[in-house]
């Protein structure tokens, strides 16, 4: 099997590829649980104009259905140059990623060692404006759709989980 320091090294390979392309250098690569490369990428913003085209977030999205498969989900590893920043982060919980190696940590916007400590990134928050539920029935209709669609997945709730904010 492969050390760290060779995926860290492909992972390289798409920093480098970004740089010259004209976007952020940082670049990914997903491994499976035998060694095996499922996917690379590489951040994208400046190339694609999209703020969510981070090289972790490319990389999972490259990796696709691969990572709802048992011998995948909650086992794959991602090496990325930088650690993950917050949306990253969430990308890799929501993927199931089960380890995060990175080779430079990333004290400003870098999320996975403050995340974990349960610290949270006030100097981004703050800036954030939030109205949360402001319709009641909305917020019914939303949760209706997740509960027909989570049922269909064998997920009941019993519960509503929607709290008026005017009452």
């Amino acid at each position: 099997m492969k050390d760290d320091r060779h995926y860290l090294e492909l992972a390289f390979e798409e920093a480098e590829q970004a740089s010259r392309e004209g976007s952020i250098p940082i670049g990914a690569v997903l491994v499976a649980p035998n060694g095996e490369v499922i996917s690379r990428g590489r951040n994208q913003v400046f190339t694609a104009w999209d703020p969510t085209c981070h090289a972790e977030v490319d990389a999972i999205r490259k990796a696709g259905k691969l990572l709802f498969q048992p011998e995948y989900k909650n086992k794959c590893t991602i090496y990325s140059t930088v650690e993950p920043c917050p949306m990253c982060t969430g990308a890799l919980i929501l993927a199931d990623i089960n380890r995060s190696v990175w080779a430079l940590s990333d004290d400003y916007l870098g999320a996975v060692r403050i995340s974990k400590s349960g610290e949270h990134f006030r100097h981004k928050y703050d800036k954030l404006s939030i109205t949360a539920q402001p319709y009641i029935d909305l917020a019914a209709r939303s949760e209706r759709l997740h509960r027909e669609f989570d049922s269909k997945r064998g997920v009941v709730y019993k519960v509503s989980k929607i709290k008026d904010p005017k009452a």
